[in-house]
C-alpha cells in the first residue's frame, strides 16, 4: 500500500472515530477497540451499553428505549435491527385500535462473543446468550441460549457449538477483533500496521 493511500485511509479513519466518537459519549458505557459502520440508527444512546472488541456493520438500526447491552467480542453484521419498545396493542385498558398512543419497553441483552449475521431483526425483551451464533435473516423473537446456533424466521435452534472449544479459547483470550483490530487507531489491520511501522533492513552487513 502506497503512501497516497495510507494517507486517505488516515483521513478517513479520523473523520469516523470523530463522528463516532460523539455517539461514544452519549452512551451509558462503551468499551475500546468498538466500531461501528457507516448510516446507523442508534436512538437513545443514553440507554447503549457495549463492551470491549465489537464490531457492528452497516445500515445498524437500534431502537433501545427499553435498554439495549451489546457483550464484549461481539460481531454484528450490517442492516441488524433491534428493537426494544412498541405500541401498546392488547392491555386491558386499551384505548384505540390497532393500538394505542402508548409504548411498552423490554430490555435486550447480546452476550460475550455472540456472532450475529446480517439482515438479523430482534423483537424486543429478547435476550441472546453468550457465544451464540444468530444466522442471516433470522428473525429472533425468543431467547437464544448460550453457545446456540439459530436461524429462520422465527429463529430455531440448529445445533450447538462445541462447549471445550469455546471455553478454551475464550480462557486462552484468542477474541477476533481484540487479535485482528485496533480500531482505535485505524481500520486497518494490526498485520498491515505492523508492516507500515517496520523498518527496512540494514543491507545484513556484520
Amino acid at each position: 500500500m502506497n503512501i497516497l493511500s495510507r494517507a486517505y485511509i488516515a483521513l478517513v479513519d479520523w473523520r469516523w472515530r470523530r463522528k463516532l466518537h460523539k455517539t461514544f459519549r452519549r452512551m451509558k458505557s462503551v468499551g475500546r477497540n468498538v466500531y461501528i459502520r457507516e448510516d446507523y440508527s442508534i436512538f437513545p444512546p443514553e440507554n447503549v451499553s457495549i463492551g470491549d472488541n465489537v464490531y457492528i456493520g452497516e445500515h445498524f438500526l437500534a431502537r433501545a428505549e427499553g435498554g439495549l447491552t451489546i457483550g464484549s467480542g461481539t460481531l454484528i453484521g450490517r442492516y441488524t435491527e433491534i428493537r426494544t419498545s412498541g405500541h401498546n396493542y392488547n392491555s386491558p385498558d386499551l384505548q384505540s385500535l390497532p393500538y394505542d398512543s402508548r409504548m411498552t419497553h423490554f430490555p435486550m441483552v447480546i452476550g460475550e462473543n455472540c456472532w450475529i449475521a446480517s439482515h438479523v431483526t430482534f423483537v424486543r425483551g429478547v435476550t441472546v446468550g453468550e457465544g451464540a451464533v444468530v444466522g442471516m435473516g433470522a428473525v429472533v423473537t425468543k431467547d437464544v441460549p448460550p453457545l446456540a446456533v439459530v436461524a429462520g424466521n422465527p429463529a430455531r435452534i440448529i445445533k450447538y457449538r462445541d462447549r471445550e472449544v469455546y471455553e478454551r479459547l475464550k480462557a486462552e483470550g484468542k477474541i477476533y477483533l481484540d487479535m485482528t483490530y485496533d480500531y482505535d487507531r485505524s481500520t486497518l489491520k494490526k498485520s498491515e500496521l505492523s508492516r507500515r511501522g517496520r523498518k527496512p533492513q540494514d543491507g545484513g552487513n556484520a
